[in-house]
Formats: C-alpha cells, sequence, structure tokens
C-alpha cells in the first residue's frame, strides 16, 4: 500500500531525500531531475526569510512510501512558492499522476496558478500535464553536461596577477562573502547575519571546501568564484555559484576558474559536471566552454478559475 505524509525531520526525511537522488541519477543518468546538490541548497541555503521559518520543509514538501516505508516519490516547492518539482523514482513513475493531483487538490488552493518545472526528456509527464490543461511556458534554463576526461589538459588563461586556490588554502570567507553578495545581490557590505547564512549553507553534504574555489588578486582578494558541489556515489558533480565582482568582470575570470573546477574534479576521479543557466550571461559563458550535452528545462502552467 502507498501512503504519503509531510516532510518530517524527526525521520531522517532529508538523508532518506538524498539517497533516492542518488539511486535516480544511477538510473537515469543524464537524464536525472535533480542532484543530491541541489536538495542540499533546498535545506540549507537560507536565500530567503521563508526558509527561516523550521516549518517551512514541513509545508513545501510531501512525500510518498511504498508498503516496506521506502521512499518512491515526492513533491517539492523549492523556494515556498508556486514553482513546483515532482520526482519519482524507476518503475513507480506511475505515481507521477498521483503526486500531480495531490499538488492541485493542496496546493493549488494557495496560489493563482501553479507552474511544474521539467525536463524536456521527460515526455510521459508532459503528456501528463497536458491532459490535466497545464500548458507549456517554454523554456526556462539549460543544463550543460560536460565529460570531465576532455577538460584535463585545457589551457586556463588566467591574467597575470590572478591565482586560484581553494577553501582549504585560502580560508578568508569574509572576502568570499562580500565577492557573493556582490555578485549576487549588487552590495558591498555584508553583516555577520549573512556570514552565517553562508557558513549554514556549507552544511550542504554535496559540498567539500576541497573543490570550493575562488580567483583571489595578490592581495588575496577573492574576485571570481565556483562550488564544485558532489556527489561521489555516482562520480558527478554539479558546478553551482559561479560568480565575478562587478570590478573584475570581462577578464575571463569565471570561465578560468569553471576550467580549474573540471580539472580537479578529473584528477579527484570524478567523470562528468553539469552546470545550469538561468540566465543569459550564464548560458553564453557555459557555451564557450566547448562540447557539452544540453538539456532544457521547461515550465508548464496552470491557471485557476477564479484566479
Amino acid at each position: 500500500m502507498i501512503m504519503n505524509r509531510y516532510f518530517d525531520e524527526k525521520q531522517n526525511d532529508f538523508e532518506k531525500m538524498l539517497h533516492f537522488l542518488q539511486a535516480d541519477n544511477q538510473d537515469k543518468k543524464e537524464d536525472f531531475t535533480w542532484q543530491v546538490c541541489r536538495l542540499g541548497d533546498w535545506k540549507f541555503g537560507l536565500w530567503n526569510e521563508k526558509k527561516l521559518i523550521p516549518s517551512f520543509f514541513r509545508k513545501n514538501a510531501q512525500l510518498w512510501f511504498d508498503e516496506n516505508k521506502k521512499l518512491i516519490g515526492f513533491v517539492l516547492s523549492e523556494n515556498g512558492d508556486n514553482i513546483i518539482f515532482i520526482f519519482t523514482i524507476k518503475k513507480y513513475e506511475f505515481l507521477y499522476s498521483e503526486i500531480l493531483n495531490w499538488t492541485i487538490k493542496n496546493w493549488g488552493l494557495i496560489f493563482s496558478s501553479l507552474l511544474i518545472e521539467l525536463r524536456e526528456s521527460q515526455k510521459d509527464e508532459i503528456t501528463i500535464l497536458e491532459q490535466k490543461g497545464f500548458q507549456s511556458k517554454g523554456i526556462i534554463a539549460t543544463t550543460r553536461s560536460y565529460e570531465l576526461s576532455s577538460k584535463a589538459s585545457e589551457t586556463i588563461n588566467l591574467p597575470a596577477g590572478f591565482r586560484i586556490v581553494n577553501m582549504l588554502e585560502n580560508k578568508d570567507y569574509h572576502s568570499k562573502g562580500i565577492l557573493a553578495i556582490n555578485a549576487f545581490e549588487n552590495q558591498n557590505q555584508i553583516s555577520d547575519f549573512d556570514l552565517m547564512k553562508f557558513e549554514y549553507s556549507r552544511e550542504n553534504p554535496a559540498y567539500d571546501p576541497t573543490f570550493d574555489f575562488s580567483v583571489i588578486t595578490q592581495d588575496g582578494v577573492h574576485v571570481a568564484s565556483c562550488v564544485g558541489l558532489l556527489d561521489k556515489i555516482n562520480k558527478i558533480s554539479e558546478i553551482e555559484k559561479v560568480c565575478t565582482h562587478q570590478n573584475y568582470r570581462r577578464l575571463g575570470l569565471s570561465e578560468s576558474v569553471i576550467k580549474h573546477c573540471f580539472q580537479k574534479l578529473y584528477s579527484a576521479g570524478f567523470n562528468r559536471a553539469f552546470l545550469t543557466a538561468y540566465g543569459k550571461g550564464a548560458d553564453q559563458l557555459y557555451e564557450k566552454l566547448g562540447p557539452s550535452n544540453r538539456q532544457h528545462w521547461l515550465h508548464y502552467e496552470l491557471k485557476f478559475i477564479n484566479s
């Protein structure tokens, strides 16, 4: 008998979801839905105020289990909004319709519309959405997959006066935090609370400071960065948090630090790396990195009559 319930920290649900995604990656390869690092960001990335409230996770994730209490599917909202992700594992694809029905009934009451985000390769799921009245809103993002063996000997053209380090070699998290807040939020001042949030984000089980890279100046100031977040079971990585300080753009620093990350991942035994672009600038940068396999992410929207 299949049953469902809300996310419960006391029942180690986060760990169950991590194992679920690792198994999903093993089965689906490049057609995976999420990597474990994105789930880690969902849990530990406090990028909006809603996530500071412990009940956020209970309200924004519903889990389905088989008769042996094995996790076989779930739905979550990444930001506590109307953008929804649905996950099912191999042999339980039929569950997608049930999870979708539950989501419409329970979360559809909260919003004027629901947006389901999914890969273009999820043809069966797209058919189900269209049968339910969802309409395509087009491409929202592109994920590129890079074979790391082809990146092992690429030249890195880092301008003079800069070098690349990881966060074990340079532990100046204050400078790292200023870089992030400048690049992503257009600010130059960082609070103690911001630093605490950045520290908490490193609780993500996919995080390893060995693969948290920065381009630094001769004075040790962090000016560009990326993080290789790890799925050690599947030997793959999702490279995230790519950014450059506004005063150091158009020098090729982000491209250099990503290529450095590629090479260090390959040296550590990882096979593939993934980069997802949600904006034009990121998309152009990741295209410059050379041959890759591409998968588009789509939004399908259901608007409600009372909206």
